[in-house]
């Protein structure tokens, strides 16, 4: 898979590896990323979730998961 070179909110850089993601979520902030490694490493990113996604040449619909949490009152099972 694809290595790409990232920036953390630090300014430090970092290379990931598309093939050791296990997970992507967006960060406290919104500008920054979550990614869950392999090895259970989990490392900050300066850069968007969609970003991180098409940079490492993940799959989107493994990894852009829905946040139950900011659509638990959209969802009406009756309509």
């Amino acid at each position: 898979m694809t290595r790409f070179t990232f920036h953390t909110p630090d300014g430090e850089e970092i290379e990931i590896d598309g093939d050791d993601v296990v997970s992507v979520s967006t960060g406290d902030d919104s500008e920054t990323t979550l990614v869950e490694l392999e090895d259970g490493d989990e490392v900050v990113v300066a850069a968007g979730k969609l970003e991180v996604i098409a940079q490492l040449g993940l799959d989107p619909l493994e990894h852009d998961e829905i946040d139950n949490d900011a659509t638990a009152g959209d969802f009406d099972e009756d309509d």
